[in-house]
């Protein structure tokens, strides 16, 4: 029942216990003080019974003195011997009521009263009236003290009664202030290790509401909120990765229109000259040189194997499929990505590399390409009229990695903003001509490739990009 795991079940079950045991203590603390009270009640009738027959006492007395009648004198007897038989049986009850009085000195008080009161029947009828007045007098000191001591008890034992209600509401008012005390910690605590966790979920959720993936931080013990945490986090993952390929392919497609029109713009070219070629070799088809006819031929040939590659390549880099890694030789690599962009060129811009062919990175070959367009393609948008891109490499064998450099000669970027040119949705073009998706989809496929992308750069001094990544030895 009882686990050690932290968990919000554990602390509601606690909080429950506590509050339960709680309420029994306080439950079980007034059954007890009531208890005590209703004992003091009992006890006081037996006071009262005292005092009433104290009381009656000294009326039949006073009946005794002014008719002298037999009966009077026994009911005066009766109940002196009732007030003494109740001091006798309650001594002990007495004493801790009111610790002050001496119940043996009323004992004989009583006793002595009784004597004198004894001593006045036998002697009323020999006409003594000095003896009989001195009588009278004793008796009635007697029976004054004997009521005064019954009336001290009587007033202690109300006094005590009433300290015992007041005690009694005081501890019905501490039991309520504990209560609500106990009530506001154990809320407290609930809203620091139980709410506070639950609202910092709702607001990540609420930032991954806005489009702010990021990883869930919640500082908490419950199993719970651990397990609520993790799931949010793995969906988070889930959909941060799901939107990455979303984005990358997004971002291809645009690349793909872009270079398009310039593959459509390349392959009019080859497409000329085999129309040029076999219009000639219908003209000539009749005649005997058949040398130059293979000329031709070979030409139609070259050209419609350039216009294959070509659409190869473009298929190739428009192709959806999944992130696998494989050899591949670097300048091949770049050689495809330049062929693609080729037809995009302005004129007065060049695009050169220089690979050594011993450079195999191990990659996905369309991610790559990707990243290389997109340099390439911010590179030559950067160049205002004339200019140059270049690409080159080279092997760190000794750390196990190849840096590819992509160097410009734009109009370069300022320093207060390369912080934020990897940030999604981030671009320095005019509106309608950048997602700027570019950099961000091209480091995030360098971080895929366990690589990094660097820049350096400043304005009017063009920009070098710097991708490195794992070599593959052949």
């Amino acid at each position: 029942m009882f686990s050690g795991r932290s968990s919000i079940q554990n602390k509601v079950r606690y909080g429950y216990y506590i509050c339960i045991a709680m309420i029994i203590f306080i439950a079980f603390l007034n059954y007890f003080n009531l208890r005590a009270i209703d004992k003091k009640l009992a006890f006081s009738f037996i006071i009262s019974d005292i005092f009433e027959a104290t009381l009656e006492m000294r009326r039949f007395e006073k009946n005794y003195f002014l008719y002298r009648e037999q009966r009077e004198y026994d009911e005066n007897f009766h109940y002196t011997e009732k007030v003494e038989k109740l001091f006798h049986s309650n001594r002990d009850a007495i004493k801790n009521l009111s610790p002050s009085t001496d119940v043996g000195a009323i004992e004989k008080l009583i006793q002595e009263y009784k004597k004198l009161l004894s001593r006045y029947h036998k002697e009323k009828f020999l006409k003594s009236d000095g003896l009989t007045e001195r009588l009278e007098n004793a008796i009635r000191e007697t029976g004054k003290k004997i009521v005064e001591a019954t009336e001290g008890i009587s007033i202690a034992e109300r006094s005590y009664i009433l300290e015992m209600i007041s005690f009694s509401k005081r501890v019905i008012l501490v039991s309520v202030i504990l209560v609500i005390a106990v009530g506001v910690l154990i809320g407290q605590y609930f809203s620091k290790m139980v709410v506070r966790p639950l609202k910092e979920l709702e607001n990540n959720m609420q930032r991954i509401a806005e489009g702010k993936f990021e990883k869930l931080q919640i500082q908490s013990p419950d199993t719970e909120i651990v397990s609520l945490s993790s799931a949010c986090s793995r969906m988070i993952h889930e959909i941060e990765l799901r939107q990455k390929k979303f984005m990358m392919q997004s971002e291809r497609l645009v690349s793909l229109g872009t270079m398009i029109s310039g593959v459509a713009h390349e392959l009019n070219n080859p497409l000329s000259n085999i129309y040029s070629s076999c219009q000639i070799l219908q003209e000539e088809i009749a005649e005997g040189d058949l040398e130059y006819k293979k000329l031709l031929l070979q030409q139609i040939h070259d050209e419609i194997e350039r216009a294959k590659t070509m659409s190869k390549s473009l298929l190739d880099f428009s192709r959806k499929t999944e992130f696998e890694r494989k050899p591949y030789s670097l300048k091949y690599i770049v050689d495809e990505a330049i062929r693609l962009i080729h037809g995009e060129l302005p004129a007065k811009v060049t695009v050169t590399a220089s690979i050594p062919e011993r450079i195999w990175v191990f990659v996905n070959k369309q991610r790559i390409e990707q990243v290389i367009l997109n340099l390439v393609k911010n590179a030559i948008d950067a160049i205002a009229e004339e200019g140059s891109v270049t690409i080159s490499a080279r092997e760190l064998r000794d750390e196990g990695v190849v840096r590819i450099g992509i160097c410009d000669t734009g109009t370069g970027i300022d320093q207060d903003k390369l912080a934020t040119i990897f940030d999604p949705f981030y671009t320095t073009k005019e509106d309608g001509k950048g997602s700027g998706l570019g950099l961000f989809i091209t480091r995030q496929i360098v971080e895929d490739h366990e690589g990094k992308i660097e820049v350096e750069s400043d304005h009017g001094e063009g920009t070098t990009f710097t991708i490195t990544l794992p070599f593959r030895e052949i």
